[in-house]
């Protein structure tokens, strides 16, 4: 029995690295994640910085993490959302820049700020409170100048 012990117990490798990697399987099972977040939850988890590198590795390899993938979904499902706000979140996530770039260049900002500009001016909404609600949502000042006067043309 002590030897099975050794063997996948905390002090044999075996068996701390396969928790590790149960751990990150039901993570990623919940959802994709990027690399800088599954890096903090196995150091929070106890692994050792070269652990958690390794399974990094391991699972980018087989296809379970990848950061250009995560951006895209991410860009995708925040359609409310300009390029800056989400350069800034997934800054802000650990994605690197070059997925980032690779992401919000599929992103076509002036038809993401003229629905918004659309819906809200049919709402009653003036032109000065949509070019603020645009620029709180990360378009760029000319953009949501632009969508908020074509939104607002024949009203007032």
């Amino acid at each position: 029995m002590s030897k099975q012990r050794s063997q996948n117990g905390p002090e044999g490798n075996n068996g701390g690295s396969a928790d590790l990697e149960r751990y990150l399987l039901n993570l990623l099972s919940r959802g994709i994640l990027p690399t800088a977040k599954v890096r903090e939850k196995l150091a929070a988890r106890g692994a050792s910085p070269e652990e958690a590198e390794d399974l990094v590795l391991r699972f980018s390899d087989a296809g379970y993490l990848d950061d250009g993938a995560y951006a895209v979904l991410f860009a995708d499902s925040h359609h409310d959302w300009g390029p800056l706000r989400l350069k800034d979140e997934l800054r802000r996530r650990g994605v690197a820049p070059s997925f980032i770039r690779e992401a919000l260049s599929d992103v076509d900002e002036e038809a993401r700020a003229a629905v918004l500009a659309e819906e809200w001016s049919a709402g009653g909404l003036e032109g000065k409170k949509i070019v603020g609600r645009l620029l709180r949502r990360g378009f760029s000042f000319s953009v949501c100048r632009k969508v908020a006067e074509r939104a607002c043309e024949g009203e007032g």
